[in-house]
């Protein structure tokens, strides 16, 4: 695994995690447990980054798009960071350590209700304190499709026309990229040709299909939701340079059974190639069977880890399954959802 991959995370104050330490975190990594043990925010709370102010922006992207707060204004980030909907944690803290054993650290600290301070440590030496207003980014997101800049699949996510211009900026011109996004989405498409933009099924571009036998191209759209989402995940793989993991809220959602399976041998391969690391939710014991024979069909074995997030009564705690302690609770028929 790449050095700036994570190997272990610590997350304090943040939702329902008082205190939660994930370790043994490999390149690809699903995560179950139980309804509103804090998946979703898991995935969220990987949207930390080292630069501040990307990291604010990708958070009110998803505050605005995914949990449907429609008004950002001074208190948004109240609205995320807190479990209750009133209530701004004093202290959070976010630790990721990499593979290589170095770390950052971010504590956010409330300051008045509108403006906290973000003190940041990265590695060891370097410390930065700075106080950031957060009405700032409620304009750059107000009224926008979720940006594939922001490494977040949600839950439900479908076709939206920005998939139309991420595909043009960084697939269409190239060759290599745009072979592999075909070959992937055969799996799922199984006589794809190829993916055109064209203008004549409506004013505004849009993404056409083309097999072979067919002599019509057909909108992308028309595909169906494991398609689509297959789509949609390969390029964010392909287009995101701001950072260098991606997370799936219900990686299994909209795709059939019977395809689930070389779907994420799919998004597998590439994300390896791009050297992204994956985060994806899913509560379905179908899905951790599809994942255990993907990653053994394709010889990703020691890539791979299960998370599972459990309620005890000191707090949310997780336990990270290597690929041997899962496959053989599978084989057993044990419950690790």
């Amino acid at each position: 695994m790449a050095n700036e991959h994570l190997s272990e995370l610590e997350i304090s104050g943040f939702k329902k995690f008082e205190n939660l330490t994930v370790d043994k975190i490999g390149l690809f990594n699903l995560i179950i447990g139980d309804n509103n043990v804090g998946k979703t925010s898991l995935l969220e709370a990987l949207l930390i980054h080292p630069n501040k102010d990307k990291s604010l922006e990708s958070l009110a992207n998803i505050i605005y798009h995914v949990r449907k707060f429609k008004y950002l204004n001074g208190f948004f980030l109240s609205h995320f960071f807190s479990d209750t909907d009133n209530v701004f944690p004093q202290k959070m803290f976010f630790k990721q350590i990499k593979a290589d054993k170095s770390f950052y650290s971010i504590k956010y600290e409330k300051t008045n209700t509108t403006t906290y301070s973000v003190i940041a440590r990265k590695d060891i030496d370097v410390t930065d304190t700075k106080t950031i207003d957060p009405i700032q980014y409620s304009n750059a997101v107000e009224g926008q499709d979720i940006s594939l800049n922001v490494p977040f699949i949600p839950f439900g996510s479908l076709y939206s026309h920005e998939l139309t211009q991420q595909y043009s900026n960084n697939i269409q011109l190239f060759v290599d990229k745009k072979e592999k996004l075909l070959e992937s989405l055969s799996h799922i498409i199984k006589n794809i040709k190829n993916i055109e933009v064209n203008a004549s099924y409506s004013n505004s571009p849009m993404l056409l299909i083309s097999e072979s036998g067919k002599n019509k191209l057909s909108p992308l759209a028309t595909y169906g939701d494991g398609s689509v989402k297959l789509f949609r995940i390969l390029l964010s793989l392909f287009s995101n340079d701001h950072y260098n993991r991606l997370m799936i809220d219900e990686l299994d959602a909209g795709v059939h059974y019977s395809r689930l399976k070389d779907f994420i041998k799919s998004l597998l391969i590439i994300a390896k190639e791009q050297k992204k690391q994956i985060f994806a939710t899913s509560h379905s014991k179908e899905c951790i069977e599809a994942y255990t024979l993907a990653l053994r069909e394709i010889g990703y074995e020691s890539d791979a880890r299960i998370i599972k997030l459990a309620e005890t009564k000191s707090g949310i705690k997780s336990y990270t399954m290597l690929f041997e302690e899962f496959e053989k609770a599978l084989i057993a028929e044990s419950e690790i959802r």
